[in-house]
């Protein structure tokens, strides 16, 4: 029997990060795990089949957080979006939900309430 596996995205620019170790281990059990900088995206091509979610982890990107939503979820509409960041604010909350994420939470060695969350948006069958 052939198993479908979730396709999933982290994008960040901590690749030495302990806590993006911690969250690839943790949503490598959910499926496909792609872990790619910023910068990798403007080369990234449509894949075959998409990507059921993202990550994008707020800290230290490029572009503007909002505006990196926005890019991200007019690229890929279908696809949940959740934003993680280590100081959330309701002003930045707004502004990413608005701009096309799904979620903004509090980034966190915990991963349980992430792995659950990214589970509901994908839809997951247990």
């Amino acid at each position: 029997m052939i198993v479908n596996q979730k396709k999933i995205m982290v994008i960040s620019n901590n690749g030495a990060s302990p806590w993006l170790k911690r969250i690839a281990d943790g949503l490598g059990m959910l499926g496909k795990l792609t872990v790619l900088p910023e910068c990798g995206l403007a080369a990234l091509d449509e894949p075959e089949e998409p990507y059921e979610i993202m990550l994008l982890d707020a800290s230290g990107l490029e572009m503007e957080l909002a505006e990196r939503v926005a890019w991200l979820h007019g690229r890929f509409p279908q696809t949940p979006i959740v934003v993680l960041t280590s100081s959330p604010t309701w002003r930045r909350a707004r502004a990413v939900l608005q701009a096309g994420a799904s979620d903004y939470v509090r980034r966190s060695m915990e991963i349980d309430a992430l792995l659950e969350r990214c589970r509901s948006l994908m839809s997951w069958s247990p």
